[in-house]
C-alpha cells in the first residue's frame, strides 16, 4: 500500500514523513503519475484548486480503480471547512473518509491513521 499525497505548505508532507510509510507526491502543476499499487490519498484543505487537482491524478490511468480512500488534513479553526477537500473527493469517487487530522499531525493522529488503514484496508501496518 502506498501513500498519494499533495502539500503546498508542507504540513501533510510531514504527516507523511511521520508515518515512515511508501509514497509519491502528487506533483500540483502535473498531476499524472500512475500509482499501480492499491493506495490512499491524503489532501490539505485551501480551497476548490486542490480537488480539482487530486480529480485529475485520481482518473489518470489505473488510479481511481487502486484508490482505497481519502485523508484530510486541515484547521478545525474552519468548522464546517474542515477537511472540506478530502471530504469532497470521497463523496465525488464514492471512497472512504478514513481519517482527518490538523495541520502535520500529532503521534497519535499517526498511531490512528496507520489503525484506520489496518482495520479498513488489512493493510498490516505497525
Amino acid at each position: 500500500m502506498k501513500i498519494a499525497y499533495l502539500s503546498l505548505t508542507g504540513n501533510v508532507r510531514d504527516f507523511v514523513e511521520k508515518t515512515g510509510l511508501s509514497s509519491i507526491e502528487i506533483n500540483y502543476n502535473g498531476p499524472y503519475e500512475e500509482v499501480g499499487e492499491p493506495f490512499v490519498v491524503i489532501v490539505p484543505s485551501y480551497d476548490e484548486m486542490i480537488t480539482e487537482k487530486v480529480s485529475l491524478f485520481v482518473q489518470f490511468g489505473s488510479n481511481e480503480q487502486n484508490l482505497l480512500g481519502f485523508i484530510g488534513s486541515g484547521n478545525l479553526n474552519f468548522d464546517h471547512d474542515y477537511c472540506f477537500n478530502a471530504k469532497d473527493l470521497a463523496k465525488n469517487f464514492q471512497k472512504p473518509l478514513l481519517y482527518t487530522f490538523e495541520f502535520s499531525g500529532t503521534p497519535n493522529d499517526v498511531y490512528q491513521f496507520k489503525e484506520a488503514l489496518n482495520q479498513y484496508a488489512g493493510a498490516g501496518i505497525k
